[in-house]
C-alpha cells in the first residue's frame, strides 16, 4: 500500500512505543491522528515533531474503554483528516494484578482497554478499509501470550486474545485489509520495574539485551509495507519466545 499523504491512527501516541511509532509513519509521508487519554503533553510533543505543518497531522483525546468515545475518535478523525488507512492499536495498560488479591475492576480496567477497545476501533475503521479496497491493522500484543506471567494474568489474557483477534481479524477483512500482531519483549521497560525484573528479562533471551523503540518501528514498516503479509504475529523479543 502506497502511505504517501494517507491517514494513520495511533493509540497511545504521547508516549514510549506509540510516540516511536507515529513519529516512523510521519517520516514515511503519512498523515497522523495522534490519540491520547492522559498524555497531552507528550502528545502535543509527538504532533510538533512530526514532518510538515502541524495543520497536517490531528490531536485526539479519547477514553478508549468507552466505546461511544472510540466512535467519536473516528468519526472526528476521518471527518477531519480523512479515511483512516492505517490503525495501529497501542495503547494498554500494565501493572501487577497478583492472584489471590486482583480485582474485578482491575480486571475490567485492563480487559476492556487491551481487548474491547482494539476491536471496536478495527470494527470502526474496518468497514470503511475494506469497502475502498485497502488498509492495514496492526496490533501490539505481547511475548508474555504463551507463557503467562503468573503476577500480571489479567494482562497476559488481554494480550492473548489480541492475538486471537488478530487472527479473526485477517479472516474477516481479507482479502483487501491485512491484520497483523506484533509481539515485543522487553523494550522500553518502565522506570518503575525492579531491577531484577530487567535482569531476568535480559537472562531470558537469545541475545542477552533489552530492545529499542527502533526495533518495534522497523517491525512496523515491514508490515505495512508489505501486501503479503496477513494474519501473522511478529515476535521482535531478542528471541525469548524461544529460549
Amino acid at each position: 500500500m502506497d502511505l504517501e499523504n494517507k491517514v494513520a491512527l495511533v493509540t497511545g501516541a504521547g508516549v514510549r512505543l506509540g510516540q516511536a511509532v507515529a513519529l516512523k509513519l510521519g517520516q514515511l509521508g503519512m498523515r497522523l491522528v495522534i490519540h491520547y487519554h492522559h498524555s497531552e503533553k507528550g502528545a502535543k510533543q509527538t504532533i510538533q515533531n512530526l514532518p510538515g505543518k502541524e495543520s497536517r497531522h490531528l490531536l485526539l483525546q479519547a477514553d478508549l474503554k468507552d466505546i461511544s468515545a472510540i466512535i467519536e475518535l473516528v468519526k472526528q478523525a476521518e471527518e477531519q483528516l480523512g479515511p483512516v488507512s492505517v490503525l495501529v492499536n497501542n495503547a494498554a495498560e500494565f501493572f501487577p494484578t497478583p492472584l489471590f488479591s486482583a480485582t474485578e475492576e482491575e480486571w475490567d480496567h485492563i480487559l476492556t482497554l487491551n481487548l474491547k477497545a482494539p476491536f471496536f476501533l478495527s470494527q470502526a475503521v474496518g468497514e470503511g478499509m475494506k469497502s475502498r479496497g485497502e488498509g492495514k491493522i496492526i496490533n501490539m500484543v505481547d511475548v508474555s501470550t504463551d507463557r503467562p506471567w503468573t503476577s500480571f494474568l489479567p494482562y497476559c489474557s488481554s494480550k492473548a486474545g489480541l492475538v486471537s483477534l488478530t487472527k479473526g481479524l485477517a479472516r474477516a477483512l481479507s482479502p483487501e485489509v491485512q491484520v497483523n500482531g506484533i509481539a515485543p519483549g522487553t523494550v522500553l521497560a518502565p522506570p518503575d520495574h525492579a531491577d531484577l525484573d530487567l535482569t531476568t528479562s535480559v537472562e531470558n533471551s537469545l541475545l542477552k539485551r533489552i530492545g529499542k523503540a527502533e526495533d518495534i518501528v522497523q517491525a512496523v514498516e515491514y508490515l505495512l509495507q508489505s501486501d503479503f503479509v496477513t494474519g501473522t504475529i511478529l515476535p521482535v523479543d531478542g528471541g525469548r519466545s524461544v529460549y
